[in-house]
């Protein structure tokens, strides 16, 4: 059998799990920042409230979606830290 990964590697960083949950969060901030600069300034009409009704509610899927990257990225640092202390020879 081999030995299972290591979550926290020799120079201290964090386990892959947890860097790709990060950087998707990273992406996603990008993201919510970039259609917030989208609202129509000087855009009005129908068009101009349409288009904002439809960027508002993808900002509002975002943040669901940036609060269970959030919970992932706890419970995956929770598993870390659980795999670190087995590989230590503590107990969990």
């Amino acid at each position: 059998m081999s030995e299972a990964p290591r979550c926290y590697p020799g120079d201290g960083g964090i386990s892959a799990m947890r860097a790709d949950i990060q950087a998707a969060l990273g992406r996603l901030g990008e993201a919510q920042a970039q259609l917030r600069a989208a609202f129509p300034a000087d855009w009005t009409g129908a068009g101009a409230s349409t288009f904002t009704d439809v960027v508002l509610s993808v900002l509002h899927h975002s943040q669901s979606v940036d609060r269970a990257l959030r919970v992932a990225d706890h419970a995956a640092a929770v598993a870390d830290a659980e795999l670190e202390a087995r590989l230590a020879g503590g107990t969990v």
